[in-house]
């Protein structure tokens, strides 16, 4: 279990202009809370907090916090919850702690981290991880920086499961059901994808093929209809002179 220490001083006053001008001083604001706790607007000298960040990206870290309150000092132990970062400079604007109770379990994500290179891979499979963090149960100092899935056994096909992670004494899952898939190789997609486009294509081909003749055919229809058109013509005209011949008589 890795845990670091870390100091903030309770603030006093919030709002974003004064967030803004306390960052100028190095300073960086941040809050904590707990399940039943009162939440605290805190801050904290930028330095320290950035180092305490570093390791924290690399795992699951317990901090050891002293707040201080004018001239008095609370300690009590909290899980990193949520960091906000400029979106140019990228550099931490605002953080959120949980407070937990030392002796006491409560839940909270562990990075799962690959561990070894897949044979299926070799053999022109694809690597797809399902989950990049478990969530688990423990107390504050039983919690693991990271989980590892060794799935260098695994071929094209293969699979690993939630009962094949390595759980530290103390530590339990909170999911249930161990069948869990958490990584598996399969054959890369990319493969069948000619093939379906060879099929289309294909039957592209018998489709035109059979289009073609009957569009002939219809054509054909049509001129064969046309001469029977003109031969009523000279019929239509021939029966105009005995029409007016009985009109006369």
């Amino acid at each position: 279990m890795a845990m670091m220490e870390l100091t903030a001083d309770r603030r006093q006053y919030t709002g974003k202009e004064i967030n803004r001008k306390r960052r100028v001083e190095g300073k960086i604001p941040g809050v904590i809370y707990g399940k039943g706790l009162e939440t605290r607007s805190i801050e904290f000298q930028r330095r320290p907090l950035e180092k305490f960040l570093d390791t924290a990206r690399r795992g699951t870290v317990v901090v050891k916090m002293t707040v201080q309150d004018g001239a008095e000092g609370k300690e009590s132990y909290a899980v990193l919850k949520e960091t906000q970062t400029h979106p140019l400079t990228g550099r931490v604007t605002h953080v959120d702690f949980y407070e937990v109770a030392y002796g006491r379990k409560f839940r909270v994500e562990v990075p799962l981290r690959i561990k070894g290179k897949a044979v299926g891979i070799e053999m022109g499979g694809v690597l797809d991880v399902v989950t990049r963090s478990l969530e688990v149960e423990c107390t504050p100092d039983h919690v693991p920086e990271y989980l590892e899935l060794d799935v260098a056994s695994l071929g094209i096909g293969d699979s690993l499961h939630l009962s094949d992670v390595r759980f530290p004494e103390g530590v339990v899952p909170t999911e249930k059901d161990l069948r869990m898939t958490l990584a598996a190789v399969h054959t890369p997609k990319e493969e069948a994808a000619p093939a379906a486009v060879e099929e289309v294509a294909a039957e592209g081909a018998e489709v035109a093929s059979v289009a073609e003749p009957v569009a002939k055919e219809e054509k054909t229809e049509k001129e064969v209809k046309k001469p029977e058109k003109e031969a009523k013509k000279p019929e239509k005209e021939a029966k105009k002179p005995e029409k007016e011949a009985k009109k006369k008589e």
